[in-house]
C-alpha cells in the first residue's frame, strides 16, 4: 500500500486526549504522549501526527513536542491549534518537528497563511476541519464552534501559494469510528493538486483500503487516531496492508 499511515496523538497540557464530537475527552489508558509515540514507532510507523488541541500555545505542550521529537527516530508532523501569527509559528517550528500543519484558527487569515507557506515551503501544510452543509463544504473553527469559510477559495488561495499538503478532516466523523467521508476526499482531490491526507472516522482495515484506493486521485496519507486506542485497528496490520 503506497498510503502513508500517520498514527495520531492529541495532547492537552502534556496529556493524551481525544476529540470526539467536538469535545476533548481524556485518554483512559496510557496518558503520556511520549510513551504512545514510542509504541507507534516500535510498531513500525514512519511518522506520528501530534495535535496540541488548546486554543492557547502552552509551554507544556511545546515542551512535550520537543521531548517527542528528540526521542524518536521517525518523522513528527505537528499541528498546534493556537498558531495564528509569526510569533506562534516561530515557536512551533522551534520544536524541531519535520512538518507543521496550520489549523483552522490560522485559516481564518488566508493571506497570512499564504505568506507563511510561501516562506517555509515543504515544512508547512494546512489542516482543514470540514463540515458538510447544503451550501457545500465549510471550514469549521477548531472545536467545531464557528465557521471559517467556504473550503474551496481557501484551498485555491493556499495551493496558489505553493502549499505542500492539505490534511482534510470531516469534523462530524472525528473520533466517532463511523467510517471516512470518501466523497469529501474525492471532491478535494478534484479541486486541488495538493497532496491530500485523509482523516476522520477511520475505524478498520477496510476503511484504510478504501482511502488507499483514492491514491491515484491524490490521497497520499491517512491520519488514524481513536481506532488505534480502542483496539478497533492494529497499527501493525494497517502498516502491513
Amino acid at each position: 500500500m503506497s498510503l502513508t499511515v500517520f498514527p495520531s496523538i492529541h495532547i492537552d497540557r502534556g496529556k493524551v486526549v481525544h476529540l470526539v464530537e467536538d469535545q476533548v475527552v481524556p485518554e483512559t489508558g496510557e496518558t503520556d504522549p511520549l510513551a504512545v509515540a514510542l509504541k507507534f514507532q516500535a510498531q513500525g510507523a514512519s511518522w506520528v501526527h501530534l495535535v496540541a488541541v488548546s486554543e492557547r500555545l502552552h509551554e507544556t505542550d511545546l515542551a512535550t513536542v520537543v521531548r517527542i521529537v528528540g526521542s524518536l527516530r521517525i518523522g513528527v508532523q505537528a499541528l498546534f491549534c493556537s498558531v495564528t501569527d509569526d510569533d506562534t509559528l516561530r515557536r512551533a517550528l522551534r520544536t524541531g518537528c519535520a512538518r507543521l500543519n496550520l489549523g483552522s484558527a490560522a485559516l481564518s487569515d488566508p493571506d497570512w497563511c499564504a505568506r507563511a507557506v510561501a516562506e517555509h515551503g515543504d515544512r508547512l501544510g494546512i489542516s482543514a476541519l470540514v463540515r458538510t452543509t447544503p451550501q457545500g463544504p465549510r471550514v469549521a473553527a477548531d472545536g467545531g464552534a464557528g465557521d471559517v469559510g467556504d473550503l474551496w477559495p481557501i484551498l485555491d488561495r493556499l495551493a496558489g501559494a505553493g502549499c505542500a499538503r492539505c490534511l482534510v478532516t470531516d469534523i462530524g466523523r472525528e473520533g466517532m469510528l463511523t467510517g471516512p467521508n470518501l466523497s469529501l476526499f474525492r471532491d478535494v482531490c478534484a479541486r486541488t493538486a495538493m497532496p491530500v491526507l485523509a482523516a476522520g472516522g477511520i475505524r478498520g482495515l477496510d476503511d484504510l483500503r478504501a482511502v488507499a484506493a483514492l491514491g491515484p486521485r491524490g490521497v497520499t496519507g491517512a491520519v488514524v487516531g481513536r481506532a488505534l486506542y480502542t483496539g478497533a485497528l492494529s497499527l501493525s496490520e494497517a502498516l502491513a496492508l
